[in-house]
């Protein structure tokens, strides 16, 4: 337990270069903290419980580092980080921790919602909270004091988490128009920086598009069920989204079913009157798209090895001996360019 404290310690100075005056005013890497701290602290696992208990020592660290101590352990005394005091960007990221707590907080509820529905309202409470905090974050960055950049985080992170409230409560338009804010900003970051912020801005993005779609579906486009499925076959809309994902397909299949009658095997057209059996059909296609996709991938990643494998017997050396040994191309040109006095080969 020590070690792992120890451990949160470093990754707390690390997250301090990230959070450094910039010439452009105060800056806070919002995706790329949250991702790093997300992936090391439980959720690469699920344990949003952990991950939570994470943000609340985080905090704990922060407000004892700046001195902004909420009272003593015999009175609390609350206090607000407003623009007045923004002289480090250590406040902003309190405010960033506080709204991954509650939504971690709310994440964990969802998962225990399964087997006690009442969980439910508490979750809703707790998400709203998260928006909330996130909305402050980005009043916070609308000062002259910080960058560019990270007011474009700020309003991005609060889309975010405004479209997983209004997607909560099934406000499948109002969730769509907040999802899709956030994506764009994402892709004009991704656009205008490095290629490994690219990298995760667009992982954000990916994140992202099977709950815009979703929701497109739910408002009336029909051909949204159709880039979801593609979704499910190629890995996207993992963790909570894979449930609704299932649910959604689920129920298209019914609809389907209802409207099947007959089947064609082997030249032959046999009705098919049982409702189960019409479902399972369906779902029969799907799979076998499914498995063409994956041969598709797997001939081409064998093509692949063909040509790395001929490649690589084409580059053998003949000063190979009788024990297989192999030495490479390069091996041999480094040899070629050695004098007779050097030793180091």
């Amino acid at each position: 337990m020590a070690a792992d404290k120890q451990n949160e310690a470093k990754l707390s100075l690390m997250d301090e270069n990230k959070e450094n005056i910039q010439e452009g005013g105060l800056g806070l890497e919002i995706l790329q903290i949250i991702k790093e701290s997300q992936q090391q602290h439980g959720l690469r696992h699920g344990d949003y419980q952990r991950y939570r208990g994470y943000c609340s020592r985080r905090l704990r660290r922060l407000r004892k580092t700046l001195g902004f101590k909420m009272g003593n352990r015999h009175k609390f005394v609350g206090k607000k980080v407003t623009v007045e005091i923004l002289s480090d960007s250590r406040y902003l990221l309190l405010v960033l921790m506080e709204a991954e707590r509650a939504w971690s907080y709310a994440m964990q509820l969802k998962q225990e919602a399964n087997t006690e529905p009442r969980k439910k309202f508490h979750l809703l409470a707790r998400l709203r909270k998260a928006a909330k905090h996130s909305e402050k974050l980005e009043k916070l960055c609308e000062s002259p004091r910080v960058d560019a950049k990270t007011k474009l985080e700020a309003q991005a992170y609060t889309a975010y988490l405004t479209g997983m409230v209004h997607f909560e409560l099934q406000e499948w338009k109002l969730a769509m128009e907040a999802f899709n804010k956030c994506k764009t900003i994402y892709e004009k970051l991704a656009s205008a920086f490095t290629e490994e912020l690219a990298v995760l801005y667009r992982q954000r993005v990916d994140e992202i598009s099977p709950n815009i779609r979703y929701c497109a579906y739910n408002i009336g486009d029909q051909n949204a069920i159709n880039d979801l499925m593609q979704m499910r076959l190629t890995g996207g809309g993992g963790g909570m989204m894979a449930e609704k994902l299932e649910a959604l397909i689920t129920q298209a299949r019914t609809k389907q079913a209802a409207t099947m009658s007959e089947v064609e095997w082997r030249g032959r057209t046999v009705p098919v009157k049982s409702d189960k059996a019409r479902i399972f059909l369906l779902g029969l296609a799907d799979n076998e798209a499914a498995i063409a996709q994956v041969t598709l991938r797997l001939t081409y990643c064998g093509i692949n090895i063909y040509h790395a494998d001929t490649t690589f017997k084409t580059n053998r050396s003949p000063e190979a001996n009788s024990h297989n040994e192999v030495i490479c191309s390069c091996c041999i040109r480094r040899k070629a360019s050695c004098s007779v006095t050097d030793k180091t080969f």
